[in-house]
């Protein structure tokens, strides 16, 4: 489960990692206990609020105010705002990203590192981390050092490494991410945002229908929901997975969501990923769809897009041709909201258009 980012921030500060002050509000009425340049910054799942119009400053109390109004009052991403953050502006002189997270090649965490943080990050150093040796000091400036940081800044972020990495184990985590990761012009270093995902991720929601939805993705979850409702289709539960889990944890994820009773049809959604793994997130699949009883006989659409998403095709194709399943499989030149309406004729029997069942 994703969580917000002042919900992640409290566990930053909770691990002793340095973060901006803050308010959080939920009202514009709600009195500002700060005052000065700020950033006000609504509080959604969406990975882009910035570009979206989610993340607004202010230079002074009066302007904030403004701001919080017009974000209560807004979606972003069709996701309803009923939180808004409220902090420090601040000047950083560099900006870094730093990230724990799990790789599915050699099922184990890494450390991911950047010299260059920010919403521009592109590409970031990747350090495999042996869960048994763990991460000693002198590694992690090993790994700074060669993601390009400044000799003067590796000390002090080391420690900031260190707490991250031990918050991501205690809690554990899916993913830890500080980005940015601001130095000031005094030489201190503050999270200036934060994302967090747990392996509670799971609190799936019963809605009472029978279309079983495994999503991807917090904001467009949220949006494919609605339009699995506008194409007639009555959604039997609302779940999401996030960040780059294991296999495992999308099995055990599959086998719940399918065990519902009445299921006519399962949609498997989301957007095009970066990092995730789609090969092993969609083998968590169909090792999920190997343990439901009785056996899945339903029609199953798939809407994936994202590293290794041909071996995730050929995979699935092998799989239905030997043991029965009906998938039928799209990528990115399917919009998501077409499949809601793909899965809703296959599940209602509406005689879907032939072209909508033979993607490339």
């Amino acid at each position: 489960m994703r969580l917000f980012e002042f919900e992640g921030a409290a566990l930053f500060e909770e691990a002793g990692i340095p973060v901006p002050v803050r308010q959080l509000i939920n009202s514009s009425t709600v009195k500002l206990t700060m005052g000065g340049p700020l950033v006000v910054k609504a509080q959604v799942l969406s990975g882009d609020r910035k570009r979206a119009g989610g993340i607004l400053f202010a230079k002074n109390k009066t302007e904030a105010k403004k701001h919080i109004a017009k974000l209560l009052r807004s979606e972003i991403e069709f996701e309803p705002v009923e939180h808004v953050l409220i902090a420090e502006r601040l000047s950083p002189v560099a900006e870094y990203y730093i990230s724990f997270s799990y790789d599915t090649e050699t099922r184990g965490p890494v450390l991911a590192l950047s010299a260059k943080g920010g919403s521009g990050i592109k590409r970031a150093k990747v350090f495999p981390v042996d869960i048994i040796l763990g991460l000693q000091p002198f590694m992690i400036r090993e790994y700074l050092a060669e993601a390009g940081w400044i000799s003067e800044d590796i000390l002090k972020t080391a420690s900031i490494v260190q707490k991250l990495w031990r918050l991501f184990l205690d809690k554990d985590l899916v993913l830890a991410e500080i980005n940015p990761l601001m130095k000031l012009d005094d030489g201190q270093f503050v999270a200036a945002d934060a994302k967090v995902i747990t392996k509670t991720r799971r609190q799936v929601e019963y809605m009472g229908g029978d279309i079983a939805i495994l999503a991807s993705g917090g904001g467009a979850s949220v949006l494919n929901i609605d339009a699995l409702l506008l194409a007639g289709g009555k959604p039997a539960n609302y779940t999401e997975y996030s960040g780059n889990p294991p296999a495992e944890v999308v099995t055990s994820l599959t086998k719940e969501v399918l065990s519902q009773p009445g299921i006519k049809g399962c949609w498997v959604v989301g957007g095009t990923a970066n990092f995730t793994d789609i090969f092993e997130t969609l083998r968590g699949f169909v090792e999920g769809l190997r343990q439901v009883i009785p056996k899945p006989t339903y029609p199953i659409v798939i809407r994936r897009d994202g590293p290794r998403q041909e071996e995730a095709v050929a995979m699935l194709k092998k799989v239905a041709a030997e043991e029965g399943f009906d998938f039928h499989m799209y990528g990115s030149e399917t919009p998501m909201v077409s499949t809601a309406e793909i899965i809703v004729r296959l599940a209602y029997n509406k005689n879907p258009k032939p072209e909508a069942l033979n993607p490339k």
